[in-house]
């Protein structure tokens, strides 16, 4: 690599007798090299090209107060004696792995007070001593600020028994807190990842939630008040919530207070009323019997008048109802031996028409077949007349023929065959020719008309963009494209299944989160096929769709699921009252709307019915009482809480994880990128219609030229064979002479043979007219006397009929007549009944009511309130009276409350309460406009000075960003509570895509990455800290992030007056940017290193491999 400056050399130990030698060597001259080291300095560094390497170059940079000088290591790790002389600017430390870079890192770290925890790895600070060494020591020289008069040199030894470590300053002892005390006076700050960021927290940072990342940087780069502030804010707003909420709870139970001292005022007014109200209703219960037996016997000798009345009218209803009852019943009888006449005479009228029915169609035959018996007649009539002259006819034409024979016919021409066979050619070539024209217009046709169908298919996917329902088909189809093929092709075709219920689509498209705030919990709680799943109601149904889908269509990445139960069978494991004493705002079952056979499928998937959810945090004492409840899934803030218990052993653990931002329930962006996907798409479609249009038109005119010359040829070439035809006919039809005229012969004389027979022939046929004539006369006698039968029958059948309907009239105005009476009769028995009924339930009840007056009152007289009431019921006896008076007055008791002998002075107690209560409450509003008003002072300071602060690394991140190509800003989310304020990163890698938030669904591991270094790079005017150390930032990045992540970092830490920059790394691209600034330090390590390792020339090997490079470039 070009510009290598080898600052220190770290050896591994591969012989025990050589590693002892070393160590001696080393532990004899460290004072010297000591000494040495603190009067080195940088003396130069490589330029941009190999051939032009030049040490001569001084730095004009100086390093900042607190950057570090100087690092000097013994026994360290993998080190037996390393030194290192960092540059004031950009220092990059490379070397393969496991050579011992991120031990530098470490070294820094322990060497300036800080302890292994914030380094990720050992826990014990004796594992860093060097294997087989008792102790290692670590020396740091610092720059001198305005208050030292030399640079301070901070030595640590640590050894590895006991893990027990010592300090000095300048070579004196010191503590731990007095090194930590003079880094920070520097503003060193290794606890803080943003100046700090070794390793094995590279990924610790990068998962640094936003709240983190904002204290964080307040640290890196704000003055120390804004944290102080930042803290003092915090504080107060919790007792701004405290208060908030002691002044709530003492004015909800003031409240109380003065409601309870109402009540008991009320209580003692009603004390004196209650008595006189529970004599009232002793005497009532005490009467009761008594009225009550009055007013029964009143009810009975009512009831007994009314019976005897009901009784009388029954009789005589009875008399009247005989006669009408008798005549209806006769005139019934009567009217049902008519219908039976009626019902006879109807059959034997069906038999004797059914008879003259078959005599009718016997005639029609029989005249049937004399008809077709003189048909023949009259066909061997015409046949004999037509034969003679058929023989006429045969004889013209066999003289006819006899004179063709004697003129033979022309020969054929062998010229006009050969024309015919060229022309036949011609035409086939034609043909040919027409059908690949043919098919050229047939292929334009399809092709415009599958583009066209494209277009409309195109322009449908663009408009349905716009819409949400739209967006989540998009969104259905980026998840799985075939459960949006499947659910596509089910739609279209659901008329035509043989579905025995009805099938849902997938939830992306039939659910939504009704509170946009829980779609991150909704969504945690889904798996990817949760979201494309297709739910049938029936089992039936999912294996003839699962048949469709994955057999036919051969769609594999599709979910057909049923809902096995009803939504009513999932229940939660606590109710609702029970939910909210645990904190929790519901189950995801509550946010989620959609088909219920849907969420039944979730609820049997997903256990949306039983996993809790709170927007806000809950408290200690909620969250214990959760982890005890039958709940084993909630949700809080943004932490996913599972619960797994062995009820065998009596243990649980409980998991929690991070849940993720929501993409696919949240009202999503229009694809922009897909939208001009479409556009363009439609744009080469509708060119490529053109074009085809332009191929269908040409072509269209060659199929008219080639149609025009076929014609012509197939016109020539026919009256070429017509001509042929016409002698070949003529030379086949005199060949044939012959045949035909012995032909005609024969015909000839089998039709004399014919004639002789025709007469004897029509004898036969007039003897059968004549047998068959006879017959239709005789059964046309017998059709004559059933019709004569078939008419006396009907007249008999009519006489009856006109009976039964004058029968039926008869019964019909009977049984209005006598309606009313027979209903009247009905009724009176059923009053008679119901009377019988209350009479013996009244006689039964009166006496159970004397029995039970006797053994209440035992012979006692009643008392004078007693009568009193007995009299006021006897002279208007009413049982709804007396228990609507016992009612009331007991309704009046029980409003009433028990007397309490302590009520007065629980009263006078309350009202001091009360007093002190409210003085209370004075002083709480007033400590909380104190607290509100220290808020609104500090927030004033302190806000706008964080909004500066975070508009500054906003500008040198967009610029970060906009030094590669890409875009990325940096903003404060602003909360009512300051515990959730926070940074909010924002980046564009894309040209197409809009700012994102960084987070680690969106990004890439490598643009993550390449975020992160941006944003240390932008804390780099800004931070207070001397010195910043990155290890290896760059592991996932790809190769063309690295190179400008490597440019921009080249171009601000080699500025002017910036901070001191450490660099990590393991590999390198070839041809990076290079600045005189920068220093590379290479770690050599390894069993083939020279044991006298400083007297190495790393210049004049880089020399050597370029004279090597060269000779072998020359060679090839």
């Amino acid at each position: 690599m070009p510009g290598l400056r080898i600052d220190g050399v770290a050896r591994k130990r591969h012989r025990s007798h050589v590693e002892s030698s070393n160590d001696n060597e080393d532990s004899g001259s460290g004072s010297d090299d000591s000494s040495s080291s603190k009067r080195m300095r940088v003396t130069g560094d490589a330029s941009f090209e190999v051939g032009d390497y030049d040490d001569t170059v001084p730095s004009q940079d100086v390093h900042q107060p607190g950057a570090i000088v100087r690092v000097k290591l013994t026994n360290f790790v993998t080190y037996t004696a390393a030194e290192f002389h960092p540059g004031p600017s950009l220092n990059m430390v490379i070397g393969p792995n496991g050579t011992g870079k991120s031990t530098l890192v470490c070294a820094i770290c322990l060497g300036l007070g800080w302890g292994t925890r914030e380094l990720g790895r050992a826990k014990d600070v004796g594992e860093f001593v060097k294997h087989g060494c008792e102790k290692a020591e670590i020396e740091i020289e610092l720059a001198a600020g305005k208050n030292h008069r030399k640079n301070p040199v901070v030595r640590r030894v640590i050894r590895k028994e006991g893990n027990k470590s010592i300090f000095f300053i300048n070579g004196n002892p010191a503590t731990q807190k007095a090194v930590t005390d003079l880094a920070r006076s520097f503003s060193i700050q290794i606890d803080n990842l943003c100046q700090f960021l070794p390793q094995d927290r590279v990924v610790e940072f990068a998962r640094l939630d936003p709240v983190s990342l904002l204290r964080e940087t307040q640290r890196a780069a704000a003055p120390e008040q804004m944290i102080i502030w930042h803290d003092n804010l915090k504080k107060l707003r919790v007792t701004e919530k405290e208060l908030e909420v002691q002044q709530t709870n003492h004015e909800k139970h003031l409240a109380d207070l003065k409601k309870k001292q109402t009540a008991t005022q009320e209580d003692v007014d009603r004390w004196n009323q209650r008595q006189g109200l529970l004599s009232m209703a002793k005497t009532l219960e005490r009467c009761r019997p008594i009225i009550e037996r009055v007013v029964l016997l009143k009810q009975l000798d009512d009831t007994k008048t009314e019976l005897r009345a009901s009784k009388r009218e029954q009789r005589q209803l009875e008399l009247e109802e005989q006669p009408a009852r008798q005549a209806q019943e006769e005139m019934v009888a009567y009217r049902d031996e008519i219908d039976q006449i009626a019902r006879t005479r109807t059959g034997h009228i069906e038999k004797a028409k059914r008879s003259a029915d078959r005599i009718a169609d016997d005639i029609k035959a029989d005249q049937a077949k004399v008809a077709s018996f003189q048909t023949d007649i009259e066909s061997e009539m015409n046949s004999k007349r037509g034969g003679k002259q058929s023989i006429a006819k045969m004889e013209a034409e066999i003289t006819r023929l006899e004179d063709l024979r004697q003129n033979k016919p022309v020969r054929l021409d062998d010229t006009s065959s050969a024309r015919i066979t060229e022309l036949r050619s011609e035409i086939s070539g034609i043909d040919r020719r027409q059908l690949e024209v043919n098919e050229t217009m047939k292929t334009a046709r399809r092709q415009v008309h599958e583009k066209t169908h494209e277009i409309k298919e195109k322009k449908a996917a663009r408009d349905r963009l716009d819409t949400q329902s739209g967006k989540q088909a998009s969104l259905l189809a980026k998840l799985s494209r075939d459960a949006a093929a499947g659910w596509a092709w089910i739609e279209a075709n659901l008329d035509k299944l043989p579905l025995k219920g009805k099938v849902y689509g997938p939830p992306i498209l039939g659910c939504t989160v009704t509170n946009l705030r829980m779609a991150d919990a909704v969504e945690s709680q889904l798996r990817p096929l949760d979201y494309t799943a297709i739910t049938c109601e029936t089992g039936e149904d999912a294996k003839l769709i699962t048949d469709k889908l994955y057999g036919e269509m051969r769609l594999h990445q599709v979910s057909i699921r049923t809902a096995p139960q009803p939504i009513s069978f999932y229940q939660s494991p606590v109710t609702r009252d029970e939910l909210a004493g645990y904190g929790m705002e519901g189950w995801l079952l509550d946010y989620i709307r959609g088909p219920d056979p849907v969420l039944a499928m979730l609820c049997d998937n997903c256990s949306i019915h039983r996993t809790a959810v709170s927007s806000i945090q809950v408290s200690d004492q909620q969250h214990r009482a959760l982890e005890d409840s039958p709940i084993t899934n909630f949700i809080i803030g943004q932490d996913k809480h599972q619960i797994s218990r062995r009820r065998e052993y009596n243990v649980s653990s409980t998991r929690v994880t991070a849940i993720r931002k929501a993409q696919y329930f949240v009202d999503q962006p229009v694809n922009v990128e897909e939208i001009r996907r479409l556009d363009n798409a439609v744009k080469e479609l509708e060119q490529g219609i053109k074009e085809e249009v332009g191929v269908y038109n040409s072509s269209k005119e060659v199929v008219h030229t080639l149609e025009t010359d076929l014609k012509e040829k197939k016109e020539e070439m026919k009256r070429i064979q017509e001509d042929q035809e016409k002698k070949r006919k003529a030379i086949n039809a005199w060949r044939a002479l012959p045949g035909k005229i012995a032909e005609k012969q024969t015909e000839k004389e089998s039709l004399v043979q014919t004639l002789a027979t025709s007469t004897d022939r029509i004898r036969q046929i007039m003897e059968k007219i004549d047998k068959t004539t006879l017959e239709i006369a005789r059964k046309t006698l017998e059709y004559t006397k059933a019709v004569v039968l078939l008419r006396q029958l009907l007249e008999s059948l009519v006489e009856a009929e006109i009976r039964l309907a004058e029968a039926n009239s008869e019964v019909e105005a009977l049984e209005i007549d006598n309606q009313d009476i027979i209903r009247r009769v009905a009724a009176i028995r059923d009053r008679v009944r119901e009377l019988d009924a209350r009479k013996k339930a009244i006689v039964d009840k009166h006496n159970a009511v004397v029995k039970r007056t006797n053994a209440d009152l035992g012979g006692n007289d009643l008392s004078e309130e007693e009568v009193q009431v007995v009299q006021r019921y006897t002279e208007n006896p009413s049982l709804d009276d007396l228990e609507d008076e016992i009612e009331t007055t007991n309704a009046r008791l029980s409003m009433m409350a028990d007397g309490n002998p302590n009520a007065i002075r629980e009263f006078h107690k309350r009202e001091e309460g009360i007093e002190a209560l409210e003085e209370k409450l004075d002083d709480i509003r007033e400590g909380l406009n104190t607290a509100k008003g220290q808020i609104t002072e500090i927030r004033g300071q302190w806000e706008p000075e964080l909004d500066a602060l975070v508009a500054k690394i906003s500008d040198g991140f967009s610029n970060n960003f906009q030094g590669i190509g890409c875009a990325g800003q940096v903003g404060v989310y602003k909360d009512d509570d300051f515990e959730n304020w926070s940074i909010q990163i924002q980046v564009r890698f894309r040209e197409n895509e809009s700012l994102a938030f960084l987070d680690s669904h969106r990004q890439s591991g490598g643009e993550r990455a390449v975020s992160t270094i941006f944003y240390l790079m932008a804390l780099q005017d800004l931070a207070r800290s001397p010195f910043r150390v990155v290890d290896e930032i760059n592991q996932g990045m790809d190769p063309r992030n690295e190179r400008m992540v490597h440019e921009r970092m080249v171009d601000i830490a080699c500025r002017e007056r910036t901070s001191q920059y450490f660099l990590i790394t393991p590999k390198l691209l070839s041809n990076l940017k290079f600045h005189p600034k920068m220093k590379v330090h290479c770690i050599a390590s390894g069993e083939h290193m020279p044991d006298q390792y400083k007297k190495l020339d790393f210049q004049q090997l880089a020399d050597l491999a370029v004279r090597i490079r060269r000779q072998q470039a020359v060679a090839v």
